[in-house]
């Protein structure tokens, strides 16, 4: 019994042993002294983020050296690190070199996808009132992003109410577009228009327009004022002032004075409501049909349903995109502005040309037999004020369910009615029949009026008026002329 019980104090020794053994060989492979390289460690994402405290301690114990700055800016600017490890790069940034803090996130911040990411960063910023990226949280702020479309307040709107005071967010705006470099920085220019114009401060703008000395020698302002004086409009988006400095070149000074003169016929309201996109309607309602320019919202939507009751209607299939979407003209009619209203009708008088509906047919048929893109343009008045489509082929080819707008068919955008699309992949086409997501998204992002020509038979064509915010008006089919 007693080598037994020795045997047993023997093992239970040597247990104890290990165990104290494993635990002094654990103690040596954490912590800051068991990091050899910090910038190797931070270079890597996707670790535990122990391993990241660690690198981070080591560095901030031994000095950051330009190997480990470069890691802890990939760190804060890229995505595959725990957020707690992530905030200690920052700290630990911002206390070496602050400059590097602010070229990591110029670029970074207005694409960050990791939504907790993109809130705790700006809330830092905030913290450290990092006023170097006042113009980088503007931009950010401007950018649509996704997880953010439900919320009142946008983070980095919320940081720059706490850098430069809450009531002082849209002076910050103004005079950081006026004294941005017009070349270098027009983005910014534009993202902070777009803003002012979001947050209700039209007014400001018109104020800043009508002074003589402000805009002299800046050629954005100069467009703007131009725009805001003979036509009483103003630009809401980026693309939009794009699109009103377009229509100000000499080029096109012929399209600028139509334009003038049809807004003047229209009753002041009208007028004073009016959109970019409305401009190439009014031009041709003036030209073709000028009693549209003071027809009420009720006769012209009288028209269209009285013109469109008969017609065959499909509606795609959007099967898991959620709910509440129609083609109805009768449930869109509360949405329905002067500008769709008079679009519909435009469109719908020169799709009764015959010119028109062959070309029309014409191309849908080239485009079913290709497969490597969609077809699209811009369909427009020609010289005798009837219905023509140009068309242009793709910026690129990347199959038959996408058409790449080309620059050449915004340079006629400007002017024309619709930026046109065929769906025409096969001739039973109706799942297909009017704008999908990406239509969608390319009406919201250009703010231009569309229209969608859907193969629903050989001798038939479904036609899908829209616009930005999921507006969509279903016209009806036209048959193939006969020959």
């Amino acid at each position: 019994a007693v080598p037994l019980l020795r045997m047993i104090l023997l093992m239970i020794l040597i247990m104890s042993l290990l165990m104290s053994l494993l635990m002094t060989l654990g103690a040596c492979t954490s912590g800051p002294e068991s990091v050899q390289n910090p910038a190797e460690v931070l270079s890597r994402p996707g670790q535990a983020r122990e391993q990241y405290f660690d690198a981070i301690a080591a560095a901030r114990q031994r000095g950051v050296d330009g190997p480990t700055k470069a890691a802890l800016r990939r760190m804060i600017a890229s995505d595959g690190y725990a957020i707690d490890a992530r905030v200690q790069a920052f700290e630990l940034l911002q206390e070496t070199d602050p400059k590097a803090v602010v070229e990591a996130l110029e670029l970074s911040l207005p694409r960050m996808a990791d939504v907790a990411w993109r809130e705790r960063v700006c809330a830092m910023i905030a913290e450290q009132k990092i006023e170097a990226l006042v113009p980088t949280l503007i931009r950010a702020w401007a950018n649509p992003a996704t997880g953010f479309q439900m919320r009142g307040d946008r983070p980095e709107r919320v940081a720059l109410e706490q850098i430069v005071g809450k009531d002082q967010v849209s002076a910050t705006l103004l005079r950081t577009m006026r004294e941005s470099n017009p070349i270098t920085q027009a983005n910014l220019r534009a993202r902070c228009w777009e803003l002012l114009m979001k947050s209700g401060d039209s007014a400001r703008l018109r104020v800043l327009l009508a002074d003589a000395d402000a805009v002299r020698g800046d050629a954005l302002l100069t467009d703007l004022a131009r725009c805001s004086t003979e036509l009483g409009l103003l630009p809401t988006t980026r693309e939009e002032i794009l699109w009103v400095r377009k229509i100000c070149e000499p080029a096109r000074s012929a399209f600028f004075d139509s334009a003038r003169a049809a807004l003047a016929a229209m009753p002041k309201d009208r007028r004073e409501a009016i959109e970019v996109r409305s401009l190439p309607i009014a031009v041709a309602a003036n030209l073709r049909r000028p009693a549209l320019l003071t027809a009420s919202d009720q006769e012209l939507y009288g028209e269209i349903a009285r013109r469109i009751a008969d017609r065959r209607k499909h509606s795609p299939d959007f099967t898991g995109f959620g709910s509440g979407f129609t083609e109805n003209l009768y449930e869109q009619r509360t949405h329905a502005t002067w500008s769709d209203l008079a679009a519909m009708v435009i469109a719908l008088d020169v799709l009764s040309e015959e010119a028109l509906l062959r070309h029309i047919f014409e191309e849908s048929d080239r485009d079913s037999e290709d497969r490597t893109t969609e077809f699209g343009g811009v369909l427009a008045l020609d010289s005798k004020n009837a219905g023509e489509l140009l068309e242009f082929p793709p910026r690129s080819k990347q199959g038959d369910l996408r058409y790449e707008s080309p620059q050449v068919l915004f340079d006629a955008l400007y002017t024309g009615l619709f930026h046109y699309h065929n769906h025409a992949q096969k001739h039973d086409n109706s799942d297909y029949a009017g704008p999908h997501t990406g239509d969608f998204a390319f009406a919201d992002s250009t703010r231009c009026n569309g229209i969608v020509f859907t193969f629903i038979s050989a001798d038939l064509i479904d036609v899908d008026f829209y616009r930005y915010d999921r507006f969509v008006v279903d016209l009806g089919v036209v048959k193939r002329p006969e020959n």
